[in-house]
Order: structure tokens, then C-alpha cells, then sequence
């Protein structure tokens, strides 16, 4: 019997190395998935070759695709707007194109950031081909109209610049333009014309761009951008990861109402900080509207066995704020940054301006209800991002924006009769996915790490539960031997209670009761 103790003891060194190694291997491989998405997600020289690709442009065959699907809103019933009546809106599109960014110009500073300019241009799909038409024609508001009489009026005084507009439109000949509204083509629309109405009108509003066009493309070379950005890479602070801190060179936004000045700040929202988890809030800079927005999350989806966090905008900045010369639920308005710059002072003139989500979804019914034909659904018009939680990366995301602008009796001068009306006049979805290869890849390199760790750890539990039981049983057996043995009548016990092996050797087996 005195080897069970022994052996017992013996148990006991592979107990606390399973101990060990379910405490150390676990720890070590969860660091090294931690390290090793951070060499995935920060940029930097030293990146690997898909790591700088990823950064640097969008375009690879291996990337997931942007579609940018185009939706213009058609008045089908002039006559009656023009006669008072609030417009009838058909919807025509997508008109589908992939949109493509590159870097240009790009180098790193030692303070962990990145510098580049941008481009930012689109291709059209040739799944385009079978939908719509860009020579489709559009009927809406004259929108560049709209802009030269918030230029004139700012040189003229209102009824001088509106007296100048109905002497102008009088010698006016284009079949396009109908008082305030105009025809207009897809294409025209969508990426520019020059506008024969704005030539004429030049000279009540000097500086006046007489090209319009709704959507920036800088597919020519003349039109590269030179205005730099500036994002915070995360090698210092990973949780600082693709926060941008300069764009387009302004690190402010200083046209909002004074004295506000509005930091440039927030993700791209391609990449977050790791380890996100429901209830978080990211913040994206939007530089449509010139501002950070923040995204909340509280649903997890599932994206081909991918589990990720669903980010929607947060309802609560949908709010009016006079900050923003907000004064609408959900419709934010552009119209002074977009005329005076970034760094342009508050209340220059121009067109209004509105964005908010596509068909008017969570903005104020008193603006919806200014026109006809929409129709809201949270899941097809309203923007979402899918965000893996470990790494922050975006694996499906849905950006939706409607562009609107505004009109109403102060045009009574050209059109007496219209009513005061939120006039849609686009809006966009920009989509992308990972593809099926970028998800099998990350379940097998992060999904699979975790899993390697998880059984390191049961198998060392299990390891260790094994052997401190086998030495429990094998230090405890000559214990419940000797208790056997003394309980047990047939081995001396009843009513003698004499037991030799208990006595010891030398004593009497007769000590009780000899005399």
C-alpha cells in the first residue's frame, strides 16, 4: 500500500502543468490574435503588402466591389405644382456604378498618421445597361436658378434681384427651364452640364459657376484633387485607429452657426477601434454634411457564419439644433458650408440644401408630407454598418443619403402659385460586402485561433481533472482501507473489539478481561 502514496504525489506534477498551460497557452495565443490583427489593421510602411493595398485603393480584383446606385426623383406633374399643388414623385434608377478610391502622395510622420490626397470617381456597371437610361429626363426644381438668386440677392437686395431674373427669363429661350423648375437628362444631371441660364445670368452674379453637376467625379486628370488628408494610423493608441484628423486640409469646420467650431474627427467608417461590443458608439466623419455622426449599435447579425455588430445612425442627432440651422427632425442642412466653405463664414448664400436618409425616413412628417410618392423603409433607406467586433472591421456596409432642396412663395415673382415644398431630388446607396473568400479567411485565421485556444484550455482541464482525481483516489486509498478494515465484523470487530493489527505488535491479544 505505501506505493499510492507516492504515485499520488507523482499526479500531481502533471495537474499543475495542465494548470499552467491552460492559464499561460490560452493567454499567449489570445495575444498573439491580438497582435496579429493589429498588423492587419494599422497602416504603416512596414505593412504587409494586402494590409498597405487595403489603405491605399479600393480597386484590387480582390477587393469587394462599392456599387454606388443612383435614384432621381421625376415631378410627373408640373402643371399642377406650378398651379399649387404639392409634386408627384416617380422614382427612376438605380443607375448603377462602381466607385473607386485611390491614394495618392502618401507618407507617414512619427507620430503614427498618414497624409495623402484622394480620388474619388466612378465607372458605370454594365448592369446599368438593362435598367435605365442616363438619357432618361428628369422634371424638377432649377436648382443652379436657385443658387444665382441667393447670389444676386446677397449683391442686389431681393426684389432688385428678382426684377433682374423676370428680365432675363423674358429673353430667355431654352425648352429645358419652365419658370423655377427644368428638364433635364440623367446624365446632365447627375455629372454636369453647362447651363446656358447660369451664362446669362453671370452678371448679377459675378464668380457664379456656370457648370453644375450633382455628383463630384474626378475620373479626368485635370480634376485630381490636391487638398490633403490626415488620419490617425492607431500605432500609438489602437483604439485611435483611422480617426481622421484633417480633411480635405481643413482639421475644423468653421461655417456652422457662431461660435461653433466643428472638429473633424471619427472613422471612415471602414475601420473601428477592436473590441467592440452591443452598446458601443463609433463616430464616422461625414463630410456630405460636414460634421461627425454617431453610430450606435444593440442587434448582432450574421454575414456566412461571420457574427457582427449592426450600426445605425443615432436617432437622438437627428434632432433640430440651431448650431446646424437644423429646424427639421432628421433634415440636416448643408446649405451654409456647402456655399461657404469650410472655412467660409456662416450665412453665405446659396441654394438650399438638405440631406437626410432616403425617402424622408425618421424626418419630420411636416416635410414629408410637402410631396407625394415615397415610401419608407427603414431597412431599404435608412444607412447601416456591419462591423466585425475583434477587429472593427466593416464586413457589409449600406450608406444612404437623399439630396432635397427647398422652394415656396418667396419665388411668387416666377411662380405665384407654388406652396412651400421639401423638394427630393436624388438619393444614392453606396454598398459593399466582403467576398466569400475574405470571410473564409478571416474564420479560418481568427475563428480558428480561437477555437485552437478553447480546446487548449478544456483539454488542460480535463488534463488536470483526470490526474487530481486519480490522486485523490490513490492518496486517500489506504485511509478507506484502514476505515474498510475496522468496520468490518468478519475481521475481529464484534464483541470482543479486538483487533491486532490496530493494537500494534507486543500486546496481548487478551489485554481486556485476561484475569
Amino acid at each position: 500500500m505505501r506505493w499510492q502514496i507516492p504515485a499520488g504525489l507523482s499526479c500531481l506534477l502533471p495537474v499543475v502543468l495542465a494548470i499552467l498551460v491552460a492559464c499561460l497557452i490560452p493567454r499567449h495565443i489570445n495575444k498573439a490574435l491580438r497582435g496579429g490583427i493589429a498588423d492587419e489593421i494599422v497602416w504603416s510602411e512596414n505593412s504587409s503588402a494586402d494590409t498597405y493595398a487595403r489603405y491605399a485603393r479600393d480597386d484590387h480584383d480582390s477587393d469587394p466591389v462599392i456599387h454606388s446606385d443612383f435614384y432621381v426623383l421625376n415631378i410627373t406633374n408640373l402643371a399642377s405644382v406650378k398651379a399649387g399643388c404639392r409634386p408627384e414623385l416617380q422614382q427612376l434608377g438605380p443607375y448603377t456604378y462602381r466607385k473607386h478610391t485611390v491614394k495618392h502622395n502618401i507618407w507617414f510622420d512619427k507620430k503614427g498618421r498618414v497624409a495623402f490626397t484622394r480620388d474619388e470617381f466612378y465607372t458605370a456597371l454594365s448592369s446599368n445597361a438593362t435598367q435605365f437610361s442616363l438619357d432618361d429626363v428628369i422634371t424638377t426644381v432649377n436648382i443652379p436658378l436657385l443658387g444665382a438668386l441667393a447670389k444676386a440677392h446677397s449683391f442686389f437686395g431681393r426684389v432688385v434681384a428678382l426684377q433682374l431674373l423676370l428680365e432675363v427669363l423674358a429673353a430667355f429661350h431654352d425648352p429645358n427651364v419652365d419658370g423655377l423648375f427644368m428638364t433635364r437628362t440623367v446624365r446632365e444631371l447627375l455629372w454636369g452640364y453647362e447651363d446656358p441660364l447660369l451664362q446669362k445670368l453671370k452678371f448679377i452674379a459675378p464668380g457664379l459657376d456656370t457648370r453644375f453637376q450633382l455628383v463630384p467625379n474626378t475620373t479626368a486628370s485635370s480634376l485630381h484633387p490636391s487638398s490633403q488628408d490626415i488620419i490617425n494610423t492607431g500605432m500609438s493608441n489602437i483604439s485611435n485607429v483611422w480617426n481622421t484628423e484633417v480633411w480635405s486640409n481643413h482639421s475644423s469646420i468653421k461655417s456652422w452657426k457662431p461660435p461653433h467650431v466643428e472638429p473633424v474627427q471619427g472613422s471612415d467608417g471602414v475601420q473601428f477601434r477592436p473590441g467592440l461590443k452591443s452598446g458601443d458608439k463609433v463616430n464616422v466623419w461625414a463630410p456630405e454634411v460636414y460634421k461627425s455622426a454617431t453610430l450606435i449599435t444593440n442587434t448582432t447579425v450574421d454575414l456566412d457564419g461571420v457574427n457582427l455588430l449592426r450600426f445605425r445612425p443615432d436617432p437622438a442627432q437627428g434632432s433640430p439644433n440651431p448650431t446646424y440651422f437644423q429646424t427639421y427632425q432628421g433634415l440636416m442642412n448643408i446649405t451654409s458650408p456647402t456655399a461657404a466653405g469650410p472655412e467660409g463664414r456662416a450665412g453665405v448664400p446659396g441654394p438650399p440644401i438638405f440631406l437626410s436618409n432616403a425617402h424622408f425616413c425618421d424626418v419630420d412628417p411636416a416635410v414629408a408630407d410637402t410631396v407625394v410618392g415615397l415610401n419608407c423603409s427603414q431597412a431599404d433607406h435608412v444607412t447601416s454598418l456591419d462591423v466585425e467586433p475583434m477587429t472593427g472591421i466593416t464586413m457589409r456596409a449600406a450608406k444612404r443619403l437623399m439630396m432635397s432642396t427647398q422652394y415656396g412663395p418667396e419665388w411668387r415673382a416666377v411662380e405665384p402659385h407654388v406652396k412651400k415644398t421639401f423638394l427630393p431630388i436624388f438619393w444614392v446607396e453606396e454598398w459593399s460586402q466582403a467576398t466569400s473568400d475574405q470571410l473564409s479567411s478571416f474564420k479560418s485565421q481568427v475563428y480558428g485561433t480561437q477555437r485552437a485556444s478553447k480546446i487548449v484550455l478544456w483539454v488542460s482541464i480535463g488534463v488536470a481533472c483526470f490526474f487530481s482525481l486519480l490522486a485523490l483516489i490513490l492518496l486517500t486509498a489506504p485511509w478507506w482501507d484502514k476505515r474498510h478494515s475496522g468496520s468490518d465484523p468478519e475481521a475481529g470487530g464484534g464483541d470482543n473489539g479486538q483487533q491486532e493489527p490496530l493494537l500494534g505488535p507486543g500486546t496481548p491479544n487478551n489485554a481486556t478481561g485476561a484475569d
